[in-house]
């Protein structure tokens, strides 16, 4: 073949035998094609509408709202309410403090009666026992400073509302005994028995009302 002749023929290509598969049998083996690229387009990505974010904002704030404005009523009403307890407790404690008040005065009261009376009574028991005229001068003289001290304290003392009544015969049972005590040591140093007589009959009266305020106190006091 010369070199002309190899120009005439043309290459024709060979398919290859079919592949002998494993389990024994022939078969032809297809020739794999290579798939087309997919044309499907992908839908497109909706983004979320700007009212949504907004929406979203408002109904967490109503809700927000809404509870806030629960908290503060259920706040209002336990401040109301601790506000009318207090109310209450305050207008208790001043009622109590008024009336520990009134106590106080009343005590006050009865321990200047108890405290002077009895001096008093010790004096006026010295004056009735007395035997001589020195014992009998000096008993009265120590029954009016006494009952001078006692008129004094009184005048100075806060009388209860409920005593009114047993301190106003207090004030004149004891302006009679020291009047009635005065026009006795008048009558010793003048030795006037007329005089000494009248004035002694009048203390003992006198003496005997201050021992009478004594009862009415007691039964005031007890009510």
């Amino acid at each position: 073949m010369s070199f002309y002749e190899v120009d005439r023929y043309v290459a024709v290509p060979v398919e290859a035998p079919p592949a002998e598969p494993t389990n024994g049998h022939r078969a032809e083996l297809a020739v794999a094609v290579p798939e087309a690229p997919s044309t499907a387009v992908a839908a497109p990505r909706r983004s979320k509408p700007a009212w949504i974010g907004s929406l979203a904002v408002g109904v967490v704030a109503l809700i927000a709202s809404g509870t806030l404005g629960f908290l503060t009523y259920s706040t209002t009403q336990e401040r109301n309410a601790t506000h009318r307890a207090l109310a209450t407790s305050q207008a208790s404690l001043a009622a109590a403090n008024a009336d520990a008040a009134t106590r106080l005065v009343k005590a006050k009261y009865v321990a200047l009666y108890v405290k002077n009376a009895g001096k008093v009574q010790w004096d006026y028991q010295n004056w009735v026992k007395c035997n001589t005229y020195g014992e009998c001068r000096t008993a009265t003289q120590d029954l009016l400073n006494d009952l001078q001290a006692f008129q004094a304290a009184h005048k100075a003392a806060s009388v209860p509302a409920d005593l009114a009544g047993v301190d106003s015969d207090l004030s004149d049972a004891l302006s009679a005994a020291i009047a009635a005590d005065q026009q006795l040591i008048n009558a010793m140093d003048n030795d006037n028995l007329t005089a000494f007589r009248a004035a002694y009959h009048r203390l003992d009266a006198a003496m005997l009302s201050i021992a009478k305020v004594e009862t009415a106190l007691g039964g005031q006091l007890s009510l």
